[in-house]
């Protein structure tokens, strides 16, 4: 590829030397006027940059990657991550094959301590694709699944099933966009006390299960700022941040089990009362959000820190969410 790239760079700064050129050149100048046309005319550089840079999307890659912060529940939706109760670091190793049409496939792990020590609590498969050639607006679509450990489902996230949707503008000093996400799934509470009514010990049991259905959509407006030769040649920093306005709606499912024990006298009384009702808070704006992702990127490698804020409207325990990541990736 390195070999195509420079035959390209050769033949398209010898059409525009020859363009520029005030006279009839001799065949033992040429490659003379090749590289002062390079070195000296910035013009023809970015022109040259830029074509090369749009050959280069046009291929297929794999990475691998580690992430670190607090991003629990989802790699890809920060308002399903916003909805966390409690804030615990995670690590995400991950592997990603993208393929020069679009389509990709990611696999992720999830690595913390929920009780005291490493443990992998989740794992997500993200088949995807992105059109990014378009030079108006790019878009894609992903779905994620979720497998969780058993006996840590409690830590996991409570989806099984998440799809995300983008579009975005690439014109203009502000990029605007729209992104989409929906998430369904199910978790359990479960509660147990022990007491004593009328003098009778009693145990009761109450095991909640809840469907879950969680929709957002979030416009966003952005403007990316870029620096190419940082240290080299072969070095840049891209610095994104973004302002984000979040709609959306949960539906909650929520099935209640009740079980009474008691120990009386020659035998055990066994009551099970059951109930279920269903909870929507209807589609409303819900949160004010602010984003900021900076890269830095030296040939493959790329170290890409990022951070989330949200402030949610509703009347809630919790208004603010504070989601922190950074992620180390190598592509070839």
């Amino acid at each position: 590829m390195k070999l195509k790239h420079t035959v390209w760079l050769l033949i398209l700064g010898l059409c525009f030397s020859r363009l520029h050129a005030q006279e009839p050149v001799k065949k033992d100048s040429i490659s003379q006027e090749i590289s002062d046309s390079i070195f000296l005319d910035k013009a023809l550089l970015e022109d040259l940059k830029s074509m090369l840079d749009s050959m280069s999307r046009k291929i297929s890659f794999f990475s691998v990657s580690v992430g670190a912060g607090y991003r629990l529940f989802s790699v890809k939706n920060n308002n399903f991550n916003a909805q966390q109760a409690i804030n615990r670091i995670a690590l995400t190793p991950s592997v990603f094959y993208f393929h020069k049409s679009g389509f990709g496939i990611n696999a992720i792990a999830y690595l913390s301590s929920p009780e005291d020590r490493p443990e992998f609590y989740q794992y997500a498969f993200t088949p995807s694709y992105d059109y990014l050639g378009g030079k108006k607006i790019s878009f894609g679509i992903s779905y994620s699944y979720y497998l969780k450990e058993k006996d840590l489902r409690q830590y996991a996230t409570p989806f099984n099933h998440e799809l995300f949707v983008y579009i975005q503008t690439r014109k203009g000093w502000l990029r605007t966009g729209i992104s989409a996400g929906w998430g369904t799934g199910s978790y359990s509470e479960i509660s147990q006390a022990d007491t004593l009514i009328f003098n009778i010990p009693r145990r009761l049991t109450d095991t909640t299960n809840i469907g879950l259905q969680d929709f957002s959509l979030t416009a966003l407006v952005s403007h990316p700022f870029e620096w190419d030769e940082i240290f080299s040649s072969n070095d840049g920093i891209s610095f994104i941040p973004q302002l984000m306005l979040v709609a959306g709606s949960q539906q909650y499912d929520i099935d209640s089990r009740k079980r009474l024990i008691s120990n009386r006298k020659y035998r055990i009384v066994n009551r099970i009362y059951n109930s279920a009702s269903t909870e929507n808070t209807g589609f409303r704006i819900q949160s004010a959000a602010f984003a900021v992702n900076l890269s830095y990127y030296f040939g493959g490698f790329s170290i890409s820190p990022g951070y989330f804020f949200s402030y949610y409207f509703p009347e809630t325990d919790k208004h603010i969410s504070n989601i922190f990541s950074v992620t180390a990736a190598y592509m070839f």
